[in-house]
């Protein structure tokens, strides 16, 4: 399948996620905070990137968005958002593939997965 990298603060959420996307076949990576997920996305060659966009400030996720699509184009990201409104008239909107409404449910997380895979 498909090398993801999974990006988010919250340990609990973080876990189940890569779970649920493991059983689906994808060699999923995680990554708690940005640092971390900057050093993971360098060193492998990411093909779909879900991250939480508030780690825990929306900054970092959007320094990410930009990072990671500067980086690589044909890179799908999705992004999982508690508050909508942090990408509402944001530049970054238009970079990301599609936005998921947290908390998003496991068939809907992993339908986005499949677009690419």
């Amino acid at each position: 399948m498909s090398l993801i990298l999974l990006v988010d603060d919250d340990a609990g959420g973080l876990e189940i996620r890569k779970m649920l996307l493991e059983r689906e076949g994808h060699q999923v990576l995680t990554a708690t905070d940005a640092a971390s997920a900057r050093e993971s996305f360098r060193q492998n060659a990411i093909e779909s990137v879900i991250l939480d966009l508030r780690l825990p400030e929306p900054q970092d996720g959007l320094a990410l968005v930009r990072e990671f699509r500067d980086a690589s184009p044909e890179l799908r990201i999705v992004i999982l958002a508690g508050w909508s409104a942090d990408l509402e008239g944001r530049p970054e909107r238009i970079l990301v593939n599609e936005v998921l409404a947290k908390p998003v449910r496991s068939e809907r997380l992993i339908s986005s997965v499949r677009k690419r895979a």
